[in-house]
């Protein structure tokens, strides 16, 4: 795989669509909310006029959800487009990211000219960070920007507030990403901190958890100071018409949310009670909708996926992640029926 590609790709070399059942891109199994789905139909004639530059419904919709002031608020087209807006705007001459995690960070960071630098996380400390060792990292090596994720994107892992707080006394900024924290809940997110700390960034996608990826929506809360200086940096209509009115629908979806949140965490433990007795596999404890698998060799690694692929099941390689190969696989949390097509072609391989 290419050092930035990533999953959910189901596109033939015309762009057109193939049925695939994808497990490769961690989106919501339940699909659109029926709450949503009005939302978008209802404002269809409205796409004749520009997008509310300000975006103030949706940003009132997060405001009242996340528990957040407005002023700390910028509404995004996608999470990932805050990267690339913060690095061009703040330009941090040395940013630490550590790994395995998403190539975004790096990606963005690279292309406003940053030097980057890895923090390796192991897999036999279950991919935990040493925050000791990260902080004397960035004491030794002149780091004064990282990036981190809340869960991690491809292990699952947690940050707990205690260590954040340890690291923003050494840094200039911390960006963590929570594009996967509402699949658990509020009680999980660091969001509440940056009303204390004014270096700190919590960016979340909303794309994925309202199953919504081709809108394109997010968000990212901050100092009002912070926001203020990348809003300059932004194109002024960044999130289409039916994004801000599919996200204000989708933040008062009270039973949609419930539901999900009850779905993935039924299915987690389905998969990994199955997943514990298949041999020749290691797989990372799941906290949201996705599990990180590991093989004995990339070669057998490399047959389950291609069986996968006679079956029309896409998994996500994660050859390109830093400090993974090809052995790992990244698998989503879809429906019980569809999860088992994959669980069953994993016990058939390991007889």
């Amino acid at each position: 795989m290419r050092a930035f590609e990533h999953g959910g790709n189901i596109y033939n070399t015309d762009g057109q669509a193939e049925n695939w059942l994808d497990f490769s891109a961690n989106i919501n199994p339940i699909g659109l909310s029926e709450t949503v789905k009005t939302a978008i139909l209802n404002h269809i004639d409205g796409l004749v006029h520009y997008p509310d530059p300000q975006a103030k419904e949706l940003k009132s919709a997060i405001a009242v959800r996340y528990n957040i002031a407005l002023e700390n608020i910028i509404t995004l087209n996608g999470a990932a487009e805050f990267f690339y807006l913060f690095f061009n705007t703040f330009r941090p001459r040395r940013v630490v990211i550590p790994v395995p995690g998403f190539s975004e960070y790096e990606r963005a960071a690279r292309a406003a000219n940053c030097e980057v630098k890895y923090f390796f996380t192991y897999a036999e400390n279950s991919f935990n960070i040493s925050f000791d060792e990260l902080i004397e990292a960035i004491r030794t090596e002149d780091i004064n920007c990282v990036v981190l994720a809340n869960p991690n994107n491809p292990t699952g892992n947690l940050l707990g507030s205690k260590e954040i707080i340890k690291l923003l006394e050494d840094v200039e900024f911390v960006v963590i990403d929570e594009s996967f924290v509402d699949f658990l809940g509020d009680d999980h997110s660091l969001r509440q901190l940056t009303k204390s700390y004014s270096n700190l960034v919590v960016v979340q996608s909303l794309t994925k958890f309202f199953a919504i990826p081709g809108l394109r929506l997010g968000f990212a809360i901050a100092d009002e100071t912070i926001i203020n200086r990348i809003e300059l940096g932004k194109d002024v209509w960044n999130v289409n018409y039916l994004a801000q009115k599919a996200g204000a629908a989708a933040l008062n979806d009270v039973n949609y949310i419930n539901k999900t949140r009850c779905w993935i965490a039924a299915e987690r433990d389905y998969i990994t009670d199955r997943l514990r007795n298949i041999e020749g596999i290691t797989f990372f404890e799941p906290t949201v909708n996705f599990v990180l698998i590991k093989f004995k060799t990339v070669d057998i690694a490399l047959n389950v996926i291609d069986t996968l692929k006679s079956h029309k099941i896409l998994v996500r390689s994660c050859d390109n992640f830093p400090g993974l190969d090809g052995s790992y696989i990244r698998m989503a949390i879809r429906s019980r029926e569809e999860n088992c097509k994959v669980l069953d072609v994993l016990e058939r391989l390991s007889k």
